[in-house]
């Protein structure tokens, strides 16, 4: 795993909804936690503004998966671009009501991706980002 290679030990914290937020924090607390990835999944996208706001009062950085998470207050994102997802399936769906059978439809993965930064959350956590983290960033938020 690239993580042991790097001499990173991921602690894993579940947390299904956001009365379950608090624990999962202390949890993080307890086990010297340094920094947050909020997977992707529907509820914490949903919950992005309350997840980054939990984090910055812990001093955690995070990262996510979704642009719009980064302005709601995650530190670094880094995903594929929405609205290029949307139009992959609008293709998909057209080709299904032209007559293709779904089955022959090829399996595909996200050729875009983008890559954002929020700078007050950064500042928040009174940490100074390296300007080539900057420069490769598509968005930066201030």
């Amino acid at each position: 795993m690239t993580a042991g290679r790097l001499g990173i030990e991921p602690i894993v914290v579940e947390a299904d909804s956001p009365r379950d937020y608090p624990a999962a924090f202390e949890q993080m607390r307890t086990t010297g936690a340094q920094g947050l990835v909020v997977i992707s999944a529907p509820d914490f996208n949903r919950d992005a503004t309350i997840l980054a706001q939990a984090a910055i009062a812990a001093g955690l950085p995070t990262i996510c998966e979704w642009r719009d998470m980064a302005e709601r207050g995650c530190l670094l994102t880094y995903g594929p671009v929405k609205e290029e997802l949307m139009r992959r399936t609008a293709a998909y769906i057209v080709q299904i009501l032209r007559g293709v059978p779904p089955g022959d439809l090829p399996i595909e993965t996200p050729t875009y991706f983008e890559f954002a930064v929020n700078l007050r959350t950064a500042t928040a956590l009174r940490l100074q980002l390296p300007p080539a983290t900057l420069i490769r960033a598509d968005e930066v938020i201030e």
